[in-house]
Parts: C-alpha cells; sequence; structure tokens
C-alpha cells in the first residue's frame, strides 16, 4: 500500500517534534518511532478506525503513547493511504468536515 503525507503534516510532525523535545531531549526520536507505527497498523486495517468526516472520507487513528491523533484518508480504489493530519489530544483541533 502506498503512503504519502499531506504537506501540512510535516508542518505538524515538526511542531510536536519540538514541543517533545523541550520535555526530554530523547523523546523526539521516540515520537517518530511510535509515528511510524501507528502508520503501520492502519496500513493493517485502513477502515478500522473513527469516521471524522464521511464527506471527506477521513478517519482517525489515535496512538496512545503521545497522545496523537492521526487524521488519515483511504483510498480502496488505488490501494493508497494519505496522512491528512497528525496532532496531539489536548490540542483544540480544527474540525474537519
Amino acid at each position: 500500500m502506498k503512503v504519502s503525507f499531506l504537506k501540512r503534516v510535516l508542518v505538524d510532525q515538526l511542531r510536536e517534534t519540538e514541543f517533545w523535545r523541550l520535555h526530554d531531549s530523547g523523546l523526539p526520536a521516540e515520537f517518530l518511532k511510535e509515528l511510524e507505527n501507528a502508520v503501520q497498523e492502519i496500513k493493517m486495517a485502513p477502515n478500522g478506525y473513527m469516521v471524522v468526516s464521511e464527506s471527506h472520507g477521513l478517519r482517525r487513528y489515535y496512538e496512545k503513547r503521545f497522545h496523537t491523533h492521526i487524521i488519515y484518508q483511504y483510498i480502496p480504489e488505488e490501494d493508497s493511504l494519505r496522512i491528512v493530519r497528525i496532532y496531539n489530544a489536548r490540542m483544540k483541533p480544527v474540525r474537519f468536515d
């Protein structure tokens, strides 16, 4: 399965790694590893997570260790997964309708 990341996700990822670096210099690497593991889990069951926007076909995966929401879109006809946003559950998110 092909996995792609919207440009906004890179900004999200930088924000999150900086947030964790301020807490402990070793946490950014651990955060990125957990993010990678989460994407692998999504790939195994892309239709298995909560729908957050039916109109856009968006779903949400919750990564527990770092409290990260991963918003994604699965496109079965292309066998592809598009990561749309990532954000810490403690943040006030933008609506994804």
